[in-house]
């Protein structure tokens, strides 16, 4: 059973089951599967990056007007044109 206190031991285990893969079912599979491991790293990753910021947002009492504010992808609009009527 692996030691998941053990930073260099997890990325050493993923680094050999990748290994694995490509040398039992070839690098096809090994495209496909390290695919699949990126997506759901960036899921991971994304989900660790929200908590952290609920967490410093509670701590720091919430949004302050100058906190840079962050929306996801899927959440975006798409930007107004440039009205050109408006003088400088």
């Amino acid at each position: 059973m692996s030691d998941f206190h053990d930073p260099d031991r997890i990325v050493g285990e993923i680094f050999d089951r990748l290994a694995t893969c490509r040398a039992e079912m070839g690098p096809a599979s090994l495209q496909r599967v390290a695919a699949a491991v990126r997506q759901a790293l960036g899921a991971a990753v994304l989900s660790e990056a929200e908590r952290r910021a609920r967490a410093l947002a509670e701590r720091t009492g919430g949004p302050r007007p100058r906190d840079v504010r962050v929306t996801s992808w899927a959440q975006r609009k798409e930007s107004e044109p440039l009205d050109e009527s408006i003088e400088p």
